[in-house]
């Protein structure tokens, strides 16, 4: 059984994150910024949460008193059409823009300090500090890997079982280190050969590099048909319609966030769910008739095996020998040239419009080649010029409206990733108008960009949702002071104190692998594999002494990743909610503190070397070189690491922590001996990373007192070699810094 995420009583989550040591610092509210984001009860006449901006009243006192409002013995008024917005702090956001942008939590709370000076110092200079902040984390080999993760699971590139094909996945060159493949792919044709070897891991890499997905996303059209399909018993007409239902139902959901079979019902152009009524309407598309453009005016009807025709593999793959780019044999061999009117199924494609080839006028035999086509010119046409809408919002250019449904998609799997939840219901359409006009503008900075995802990113990390704290910091007149975003079915309660959604209903935990790589980073342990081990001297050709398959078939630890929700296949496309038997999994294999030997790439010090040891032996070491250091110190150093927080104060806290661990915090750490220490640290660190505040996201973390840092620092964590990397990372040499033992000064 899941465990639900929403509808949690601010109030509880609160009590949750300062279980463990002292009351939660309200956020200094002063200066916060209103923004207008309830329209009203059901979204009818006000403005969404991206306009309307106004100054908080200045004065805590003046606002409504959650407690003592209204006349009816204490009860609370209803809601006002603005939501009542109160960011955390720059502290609060640079904890959670870390695991946004890296993957990764921050190695300290001195790092977290370092960020909140360059944020203060970039704004008192004039810039916007988040954002530069945020665009500059948006680079380097952690992002890279993080968002790489991403865009493999938005792709359901499978891992293990029959649909596997590391050989073409899991293979990198020289190419990926360059933004030059992936421009060579948006500028032109995949008959138009690249001139170097290389596979689709380098293809996915060098377009992050480019910061443009539309390369990734062109050449896995390809590269996704040498994933082997494997059905006995069937004739070929059975197998070619098994094979285009697979890889069709997959271009839609993952590159038009659509469904044919629900085409009938929802749509641009009509929905049973709308109605001109805004109190009873719950369909606001964005506007545009993008499935008419898209799968033709017979959209309604829902023709699947016309809109999968295109998707032809018998007589296309393997055809010939023509390589999508030049990419290497492994992800796939066709035939550009293969004869149309002879298509297996008979069918005359239509997707992203009609299709007329020279032997074939209906389109028949057309293929992805063809269909590569009109993306190429939709991404290029709607970067250029933008989406133009004919009066009665149709659209002439249908591959404007599919560069724009991906668009659409994207952005939105983007803030699902990030928020935890998405801004669409099941039927891919958001449901009040909050949701819709949130998910325009992130649309917009995508495509506006030439689908740059540092600019969706930075979007997304600079948004107000993204940093609330808790409504009682800002005197809020209701706990659910924030537009139906995250559940937007609170819209339809009778109650309209509860119409709204509070910050508990953005509570979730992080996604699988950020979750599993953000441990292996804290702790100097391996990363998960991505695919498992390959022994490939040549990629493609052979894996192993003779092996049938050729390679391993999945990721060590394969029972682990799949209970914590890792996508693996497409029967096992993982989740990220909580259940019983995840976090039973989890505790089991981390709740010692020890590796779970996942055998993945190393990890180490920022910039640096991967570690000979974990952090944990080597905070042990620091601790047993200082003569004077406690067990106290030890854990601080513990808790910073896991939680950012370093204040272990309350007489419950120590008393569990002992109980727990055997020692007394008060002892030396050479009075208690290494051994033990670690023992102890160790024992410490699985409680933590079995924690709400460490498995979740979407709670501001209260702010830590500068007289509590760590005084325990082990080597590469320091201030001084933190401030260098993040400098050279955020800053470059587009302004002029220097670091020093107070932090990082920023001059210009």
């Amino acid at each position: 059984m899941k465990i639900p995420t929403h509808r949690v009583p601010w109030w509880s989550v609160a009590l949750a994150l300062a279980a463990c040591g002292d009351d939660a610092q309200q956020t200094d509210s002063d200066g916060d910024t209103a923004m207008s984001g309830f329209t009203s009860a059901d979204d009818s006449t006000g403005t969404d949460g991206e306009s309307d901006q106004g100054e908080a009243d200045e004065s805590d006192e003046s606002g409504p008193n959650p407690q003592t409002s209204g006349t009816d013995g204490g009860e609370p008024e209803p809601p006002g059409d603005d939501p009542e917005l109160c960011d955390a702090g720059d502290e609060s956001w640079a904890k959670r823009v870390l695991p946004v942008m890296q993957g990764r939590r921050p190695e300290s709370i001195r790092e977290v300090r370092l960020l909140v000076q360059m944020v203060q110092q970039l704004d008192a200079l004039g810039y916007d500090g988040r954002r530069e902040v945020a665009r500059g984390l948006a680079q380097g080999d952690e992002y890279l890997e993080r968002w790489k993760q991403f865009l493999y699971e938005q792709l359901r590139v499978n891992v293990n079982s029959d649909r596997r094909n590391e050989t073409c996945y899991d293979v990198f060159g020289p190419q990926a280190e360059s933004t030059a493949l992936a421009e060579h792919i948006r500028d032109s044709g995949p008959q138009s050969q690249y001139g170097a070897q290389f596979w689709m891991g380098d293809v996915v890499y060098s377009s992050l590099l480019l910061d443009d997905v539309t390369p990734a996303y062109r050449a896995d059209l390809f590269a996704r048909l040498s994933a082997p399909d494997i059905a006995g018993n069937v004739t070929p007409t059975e197998l070619e319609v098994m094979r285009r239902t697979t890889y069709g139902q997959s271009f839609e959901a993952n590159y038009l966030g659509r469904k044919t079979e629900c085409l009938p019902c929802h749509r641009g152009d009509y929905a049973v769910t709308d109605t001109p009524d805004p109190e009873t309407d719950r369909h606001w598309n964005i506007p545009g008739h993008f499935e008419l453009a898209v799968y033709g005016p017979d959209a309604p009807l829902a023709n699947e095996p016309q809109a999968h025709a295109i998707f032809r593999r018998a007589g296309f793959f393997e055809g010939s020998n023509d390589l999508a780019w030049g990419m290497y044999f492994v992800c796939g061999t066709f035939d550009f040239d293969a004869p149309a009117n002879t298509d297996l199924l008979d069918e005359d494609p239509y997707m992203i419009g009609a299709y007329s080839l020279p032997d074939s006028p209906s389109g028949q035999g057309a293929t992805v080649f063809h269909l590569d086509q009109r993306m190429r010119q939709g991404f290029d046409t709607l970067a250029t010029q933008g989406l133009q809408l004919e009066a009665d919002e149709s659209i002439a250019d249908e591959t404007v409206a599919f560069a724009y449904m991906f668009s659409m998609n994207f952005a939105n799997k983007a803030w699902r990733e990030i928020m935890g939840y998405p801004l669409v219901v099941a039927n891919n359409f958001p449901r009040n108008q909050a949701q819709r006009d949130l998910l325009q503008q992130l649309t917009d900075a995508f495509a506006d960009n030439r689908y740059s995802l540092r600019s969706l990113l930075v979007e997304i990390a600079d948004h107000p949702y993204f940093n609330q704290a808790a409504p009682d910091t800002c005197t809020a007149s209701t706990p659910y002071h924030l537009p139906a975003i995250f559940n937007p079915f609170t819209k339809s309660s009778s109650d309209p104190t509860l119409r709204g959604n509070g910050v508990g209903d953005g509570l979730h935990r992080y996604t699988a692998m950020v979750l599993l790589d953000m441990t292996a980073r804290a702790m100097w342990w391996d990363r998960p594999q991505r695919f498992g081990p390959a022994d490939t001297e040549l990629p493609g050709v052979n894996c192993g002494a003779g092996a049938n398959p050729p390679c391993q078939a999945a990721p060590t630890e394969l029972d682990f990743l799949r209970d914590t929700g890792v996508f693996l296949n497409d029967s096992e496309s993982g989740f990220n909610g909580v259940d019983f038997n995840g976090l039973l999994h989890w505790e089991t294999r981390l709740a010692g503190g020890e590796d779970p030997t996942l055998e993945g790439a190393c990890t180490g010090p920022l910039g640096a070397l991967c570690a000979a040891q974990d952090w944990i032996a080597q905070l042990v070491d620091v601790a047993v070189a200082s003569p004077e250091a406690t067990l106290r110190d030890v854990m601080v150093a513990v808790k910073d690491r896991l939680l950012t927080e370093t204040e272990i104060t309350t007489a419950a806290e120590v008393a569990a922590i002992e109980a727990l661990t055997g020692v007394a915090l008060d002892d030396t750490v050479v009075d208690v001996g290494a051994a033990d220490t670690e023992a102890a640290a160790r024992l410490f660190a699985g409680l933590l990373l079995n924690t709400p505040q460490y498995l979740l996201d979407g709670i501001a973390s209260p702010d830590q007192d500068p007289a509590s840092d760590p005084v325990l620092v082990v080597p590469g964590t320091g201030t001084a070699d933190l401030c260098e990397f993040l400098g050279d990372q955020v800053l470059g040499t587009d302004f002029d810094w220097t670091c020093s033992a107070d932090g990082i000064t920023i001059s210009g």
